[in-house]
């Protein structure tokens, strides 16, 4: 990020370029949280591996499922009402 601000500052990172990257950075944080948040959750679900699952480790994993798929469908929601408010943020045609 550094380097961004320091670019910037002499004038050689365009805005529109830089409107496009910080969305894109702050959608990458999350996703590198999210991926954190379900190996935690695996890791208390799955204490070992055997040839089936017992039934509190089927629900634990069922639960962890489906707060990863929130998790997508909220970053799918804020990444289209991104593109909605300010299409040519996300717009990398005109950007390039």
């Amino acid at each position: 990020m550094r380097f961004m601000e320091e670019q910037r500052s002499k004038g050689a990172v365009d805005e529109q370029f830089q409107a496009f990257i910080e969305p894109e950075r702050k959608n990458q944080r999350f996703q590198t949280l999210a991926q954190k948040l379900t190996e935690i959750c695996w890791e208390l679900c799955v204490e070992t591996l055997g040839r089936s699952l017992d039934s509190r480790t089927h629900d634990c994993l069922v639960n962890c499922l489906n707060c990863f798929i929130d998790i997508n469908n909220f970053m799918a929601y804020r990444v289209r009402n991104m593109v909605l408010v300010n299409p040519k943020k996300m717009d990398v045609e005109q950007t390039i």
